[in-house]
């Protein structure tokens, strides 16, 4: 089933949103996005727990 992301769901004051159609295509584009709009050079584990906990389905 596919899959949703918005960064104001884990706290952040950012309108990225993003849909894929599996968790794993949605986490590169939420660690380019990171990479980006947020400096992230990386998503470290703890974050990648936060996002994944914010992960729901879609139906596109």
């Amino acid at each position: 089933m596919p899959k949703k992301f918005a960064c104001k769901d884990i706290g952040m004051q950012c309108n990225f949103t993003a849909k894929a159609k599996t968790e794993d295509e949605l986490m590169e584009k939420i660690a380019q996005h990171a990479k980006e709009a947020h400096n992230m050079p990386q998503i470290d584990a703890a974050m990648a727990a936060k996002v994944k906990g914010a992960i729901k389905s879609s139906f596109f």
